[in-house]
Parts: C-alpha cells; structure tokens; sequence
C-alpha cells in the first residue's frame, strides 16, 4: 500500500478510536520502512509502539482514561489480567457458558455475517467471593483483550447529573477498541426504580444507563456483577444476553480449589481433607486464602513441605477471621464483602 494512504488509513484509525486498526496500520509503516532498509527507523518505531518496554502498544497510551470532572479522579481501570479458564472450579453448567460466551466473541464477524448478533452483555450474580470478578479477569485473559475495570467509587457522585455524564466518559472511551468492560458492585446503580429508599437522581442514572447500554455497538463485552441480585430493577434482566449465577462450592469443589491453589508446594491428602472439613459452607475465595496463608508460611520458612502445624495455624486464622466478620455483620457495622 502507498505511503500516502497508509497514513490516511493510520489517521483515521485514530479519528475512529480503533485501537486494533491504529495497531495494524502502524505495524504496516514499520514493515514498510523496513523493506526500504531504513533499520534504524524501522527500530525506532517499534519501541515507540512498545513503549520502549517490549509490551504491545494501545490507544489508551494516546488517550487517557476519563476523570470526574469534579474530583479528577479516573472513572477505570485498565488491566492486563493473566488468569485462565483452567484455574478455576466450575459447575458444568457455568463452565458450558462461558465456553459458548467465548466462542460467540471470537466468531463476532461470522454471526453478525449471518443476520445474528453474538453475546454482548452479561450479568454474573450470586453470594461474595464465588468467582465473579475472576470470571470477567478470565474472560479478558482468554480473549487476549484489556480489562477496563469501572470504579463506581469515582464514578458515582453527589453532583447532580454527574453520574450519568460519567458513565457516558465510560462508554464513550470504550467504544476506541476491543474490551472486556466490567461493572463491579452492580447494584449501585441497578437498584429498582420501585425502590422508596432509592432518591430520583439515581434512578435517572439508572435510566440512562439502560439507554446507553441499548446504544452501544462497540465490538467489546459488558459484564456487570452483583452480590445483590435481588435489588436490582426489572428491566435490567431484560437488557443482558446470558445470565451467569455462580455459587458457593460444595465440598469435592472445596478439595479441587485447594488442590490447584496449594499445587506449588508438597502436601498430603490427609491435610486436604483436614482443610476441606474446615471450609464446608465457605466461598472459593475463602479456600484460597487460607492456601496462599500456607503457602505465604512456607516461603518464609524457606521450605516446600506443608507441616501439620501450618494446617493448624491457618485454619486458626481462618476460624478467627471468620468469627470477627460473623459478629461484626450482627452488629450491623461491616461493610459487606464484594467479589
């Protein structure tokens, strides 16, 4: 291809916010100066893309994340995540789901060729600490695309109106390229409209979330999470393609969990099941805590071995935490645990 259009092409992409295009095209011009025997340049232009740091270029280098425009605080996150479907302990059912979640993604342009649309919008629910956050860093890792994480910490404000202009900034950048877009704690914004305790303003936010999702074609994929399912507003089951409910593990589960995560170092099937007796009715989460306490002990120690007393002494810490939790929830002072 000519120089000339090349650049067009390069320019465009940018105009357009198409990270993968702006990719593609810059990588064509490297190419280019490179038949030409122009190595120096050629050189030069890759570490530009590479940010000098051999990792792969993105238009969020160009382009920043959004802020608040009051606090200037960022609206997300964009992360890298380096987790995969194998790591985690899943029902069939779920695991069948998310297979066909990812197929649909990577055959976007063969469904959408044929007249149908592939999976856009998910909604994962179901009780803390069961997989819901590593499921969307999953996702992200396993289709070799960005996590852009919405902080609705920034994203929600006391100022009147800002909080549906932040979630457009959200939208607005998402639409440069390819993402997973997670929305974490869910129920923020999603709460019902029927809802007497809920004021006006967040239920016009609620509204123009509905329409902003309605409106979004870019080629990524929205996963929203919620501990909280029961809260959320009717019309919000009706907007997500797949809906995805992620449970505590039950006890074969709870040994898989502890098997994979205590895998790095030497331990006995006895030990397994002393822990897994410990964990009957407790979260993924809380299994992998107490192995990566083990294993925490362990590289201390300087040693492989798991000892009976550092099954002993995690299963005390566990037992600890979980009573100061259990009384602080009575007592209504804790802020509940999120996924």
């Amino acid at each position: 291809m000519a120089r000339a259009d090349l650049l067009k092409k390069l320019f465009l992409s940018f105009q357009r916010r198409d990270d993968q295009g702006f990719r593609n095209v810059a990588a064509e011009l490297v190419e280019e100066e490179r038949r030409k025997q122009h190595v120096v340049l050629a050189k030069e232009l890759e570490n530009l893309l590479s940010n000098g740091h051999g990792s792969s270029f993105s238009l969020q280098q160009v382009v920043p994340p959004p802020l608040d425009s009051d606090r200037r605080t960022t609206l997300l996150d964009v992360r890298q995540p380096n987790r995969h479907l194998e790591e985690l302990v899943l029902e069939r059912p779920v695991k069948d789901m998310i297979e066909r979640l990812l197929n649909d993604f990577r055959q976007w342009d063969v469904l959408e060729s044929n007249g149908l649309s592939p999976v856009r919008r998910v909604l994962f629910c179901g009780p803390s600490g069961c997989g819901k956050t590593a499921m969307a860093e999953v996702l992200a890792s396993e289709l070799a695309i960005p996590l852009v994480y919405v902080r609705f910490d920034s994203v929600v404000s006391s100022l009147l109106g800002e909080t549906a202009a932040n979630l457009r900034k959200v939208i607005d950048y998402a639409r440069r390229g390819e993402w997973v877009i997670f929305f974490d704690e869910f129920d923020a914004i999603g709460r019902s409209r029927d809802d007497a305790t809920e004021h006006g303003e967040i239920k016009r936010v609620l509204n123009s979330f509905l329409q902003i999702i309605d409106n979004f074609n870019g080629h990524s994929l929205i996963v929203a999470a919620t501990n909280f399912e029961r809260v959320l507003d009717l019309a919000i089951w009706r907007r997500f393609d797949e809906v995805i409910r992620f449970e505590k593990p039950n006890e074969n589960q709870i040994r898989l969990v502890l098997r994979k995560r205590l895998g790095p170092v030497h331990f006995s099937d006895e030990q397994v099941d002393c822990l897994t007796s410990q964990l009957i009715g407790s979260s993924y989460a809380d299994a992998e805590r107490i192995c990566f306490d083990i294993r925490k002990d362990l590289v201390l120690r300087g040693d492989r071995e798991v000892r009976s007393e550092d099954i002993q002494s995690a299963i005390a810490r566990h037992s600890y935490r979980k009573s100061v939790v259990e009384k602080a929830t009575v007592s209504g002072t804790a802020t509940v645990d999120r996924d």
